[in-house]
C-alpha cells in the first residue's frame, strides 16, 4: 500500500492510473456487449427457421402388387459419350497386378476425418469419363497458429483396389500449386446453406489412362503428407461388366459436416437447438469432412478393395448418376448397394423397382437403405449440386409427393423402400450376433454359420410384413441386438439378412447391417466382427456376386 501511494503522490501518475482504469472499464463493457451481442445472434440464427405449413395429406401405402407396374424413369439428359478403352476378360484382376501406393488403415489413419489441417479441395462433379474435364476448387484451411504451413501442395489422383494388398493405384500428379486461403460462405436464410466459392485452382483432363473405377483425388503438402480427400468416380463404358456398383454421394453429403452444419446438426447450446440449426439444403461445393469422410472410408473403399482383391468384375457410378441417367440399370444384370445408401431421390428408388421387374438383380451389402426422399438443385457450379432434405414436410416448400424431402415411409409419401429391400429399419447405434434361420444349398455355407461381434455403431434392418413387403422373404440370419446406450422405452432391436425373388425372376439379397462392407475386409479400421464371421461374410458376398451376374438368377435358386 505504501508503495501504491506514493506512486500516486504525482499529478501524472494520478492521470495515468484514472486513463487505465477508464481503458480497462472500456474493454470490459465491449467484452459484456459483444458476448451479449453474439449470444442474441446466436439464439436469433437458431430461432430462424423455415416457415411451417400444414401437414400434407395420408397417402395410401403403395403395395408390393402395384409396384409390380414401376417403368423406369426417363433420363434427364442424353448419356455423355465416353472415351475410356473397354477393359475385357478378367480385367479388374489383371488391373489389381500393377504396383500401388499405400491407402491402408495406416495411411487412412493419417487423414483426419473429423477435419482438415492444412488444405482442402472438392471437385465439380462426381463422376466423370474418359475425354471429361473436371474442375478442383482448393484452399489453405486451419489455424495458422498451430497447424498450418503456407508452403506449397500437389494434387494426386489414385485408383482405389487391391493392387497386392497396397490399396491403391496412383494416376495422376500435379505440380505444385500456392494456394491462398479461402472464405465459406455461410447462408442466412432458413436452409442454412453452407458452401464455398473457391474459384478453379486447377482442371484435370481425364484421359485414356485414367482406368475406371472409385478414385480419391488427394491433397498433400511439401512433406508428402495427405491433408484432404475427394471422392471421385470415373464410369466405365456401358456394360463393361454385369455387375453395377453404386456409391451414394447424396448419404456422404448428408454427414458433411464442412463449415459447422450438417444434414443433421449445426450451433448451439442444447441437442434441440442443434438439430434445429441444421443445413435444409447441401451443398456439394464444399470439401469433404466429419462422418462424411468417416462413411467414405466404411462404405467405399472397404468394398471396392474387396471386390478388387477378389478379382470380381464391376463397373461404379454414383446415385447422383442414377438420377441423371436410370437407363444405366439396363446394361447391366446385377446392381450391388455397399454400405449405407439412406438417402435417395424417389427416381432412384424407381429406378431400383423397375430394375428389380425386369429381372435384374440385386445385392445390398449395407443397412438402412432408403429411407429419406430428398431432391436435388443446381448451384452456380452445374446441376444436381446441392441436395434438399428439410426432413419435416411442414418446412418443405416444395409439396409434390415424389418431391417432398421426408422419408419415404412417412404417411404422407407411404412408398417405402421395402418395395425392393423387403425389409424396413431394425435399430440404430446396436450391437450383437446373428445366427443361421434358413441357409439355402445355393449359398454354399454350414447351416450353423452365425455372425458375431457387430460394432455397436450398426444400423440394421428386419423383416417386416407391411402391404409394401415382397411375398417369400426368406431370413437366412437373424439376432436380437443391444443398444449401445440402453433405453428401455424402446423396442428391442432386430437384424435380418434376408432374400427373395420377384416374379421377373430378379434375386434381391439384402445384408441389412450397415457394417456389412466394412466388414468384409481387414482393409477397414472400423471392422468389428471375429475372424469366422468376416469368413463367412465373404463366402456369401463371393458366392451371391457370382450367381447375380446371372439376369433373372431367382428362377433357378431354391430356399
Amino acid at each position: 500500500m505504501p508503495f501504491l501511494a506514493k506512486l500516486l503522490t504525482t499529478k501524472r501518475s494520478r492521470l495515468v492510473a484514472i486513463i487505465i482504469s477508464l481503458s480497462i472499464a472500456l474493454l470490459s463493457s465491449a467484452v459484456i456487449i459483444a458476448t451479449l451481442f453474439v449470444q442474441l445472434n446466436r439464439n436469433s440464427q437458431i430461432a430462424k427457421v423455415p416457415k411451417l405449413h400444414s401437414s400434407l395429406n395420408t397417402s395410401a401405402m403403395q403395395t408390393f402388387s402395384e409396384s409390380l407396374n414401376t417403368q423406369t424413369p426417363q433420363d434427364l439428359s442424353k448419356y455423355p459419350k465416353n472415351e475410356c478403352p473397354k477393359q475385357t476378360g478378367n480385367w479388374i484382376e489383371k488391373e489389381n497386378l500393377k504396383p500401388g501406393v499405400p491407402i491402408t488403415q495406416t495411411e487412412w489413419r493419417k487423414l483426419s476425418l473429423r477435419g482438415l489441417s492444412g488444405s482442402a479441395i472438392w471437385l465439380n462433379k462426381t463422376s466423370v469419363s474418359c475425354g471429361d474435364k473436371l474442375d478442383l476448387h482448393a484452399s489453405l484451411y486451419g489455424s495458422r497458429l498451430l497447424d498450418f504451413n503456407e508452403g506449397k501442395r500437389t494434387f494426386e489422383a489414385i485408383r482405389v483396389g487391391w493392387y497386392l494388398g497396397s490399396g491403391a493405384r496412383s494416376i495422376w500428379t500435379s505440380k505444385p500449386f500456392d494456394l491462398k486461403q479461402r472464405g465459406i460462405r455461410v447462408s442466412s436464410s432458413p436452409s442454412r446453406l453452407i458452401d464455398t466459392n473457391w474459384s478453379t485452382t486447377t482442371t484435370i483432363s481425364i484421359d485414356k489412362n485414367w482406368i475406371p473405377g472409385f478414385y480419391l483425388i488427394l491433397s498433400k503438402s511439401d512433406t508428402g503428407k495427405i491433408e484432404s480427400a475427394a471422392p471421385l468416380v470415373v464410369r466405365s463404358p456401358l456394360g463393361m461388366s454385369k455387375l453395377v456398383l453404386m456409391h451414394s454421394f447424396l448419404t456422404w453429403n448428408a454427414y458433411n459436416s464442412f463449415g459447422g452444419k450438417s444434414a443433421y446438426f449445426g450451433g448451439g447450446a442444447t441437442v434441440v437447438e442443434r438439430r434445429q440449426d441444421r443445413s435444409r439444403i447441401i451443398s456439394l461445393d464444399r470439401p469433404m469432412i466429419g462422418s462424411g469422410g468417416f462413411s467414405i472410408h466404411r462404405d467405399a473403399l472397404s468394398l471396392v478393395q474387396f471386390l478388387e482383391e477378389n478379382g470380381i468384375n464391376y463397373d461404379q457410378v454414383s446415385d447422383i448418376d442414377l438420377n441423371q441417367w436410370p437407363s444405366i440399370t439396363q446394361s447391366y444384370n446385377g446392381i450391388v448397394l455397399g454400405g449405407h445408401p439412406e438417402y435417395m431421390t424417389r427416381r432412384i428408388l424407381d429406378t431400383m423397382i423397375a430394375a428389380r421387374n425386369q429381372g435384374i438383380n440385386i445385392a445390398i451389402l449395407g443397412g438402412n437403405t432408403g429411407v429419406w426422399q430428398v431432391r436435388l438443385a443446381s448451384s452456380k457450379i452445374g446441376q444436381d449440386r446441392q441436395i434438399e432434405i428439410y426432413r419435416d414436410e411442414r418446412e418443405d416448400p416444395v409439396t409434390q409427393k415424389d418431391l417432398v424431402s421426408t422419408k419415404f415411409a412417412y404417411p404422407a409419401i407411404n412408398y417405402p423402400a421395402t418395395l425392393f429391400t423387403g425389409t424396413q429399419a431394425g435399430g440404430v447405434h446396436v450391437y450383437g450376433s446373428l445366427h443361421a434361420v434358413t441357409i439355402p444349398s445355393w449359398l454354399k455355407i454350414p447351416a450353423n454359420s452365425s455372425i458375431n461381434g457387430i460394432s455397436p455403431e450398426s444400423e440394421v434392418d428386419k423383416y417386416l410384413k407391411i402391404a409394401a413387403t415382397p411375398p417369400n422373404v426368406h431370413i437366412l440370419f437373424s439376432g436380437l441386438l443391444k443398444y449401445s446406450n440402453p433405453n428401455p422405452h424402446l423396442p428391442t432391436p432386430v437384424a435380418d439378412v434376408t432374400w427373395h425373388v420377384t416374379p421377373s425372376g430378379s434375386a434381391i439379397f439384402n445384408a441389412g447391417l450397415m457394417t456389412w462392407s466394412c466388414d468384409l475386409t481387414l482393409t477397414c479400421d472400423y471392422a468389428s466382427v471375429d475372424g469366422n464371421s468376416r469368413a463367412t461374410m465373404s463366402l456369401i458376398t463371393q458366392q451371391v456376386l457370382k450367381l447375380w451376374q446371372i439376369k433373372a438368377v431367382g428362377k433357378t435358386l431354391k430356399n
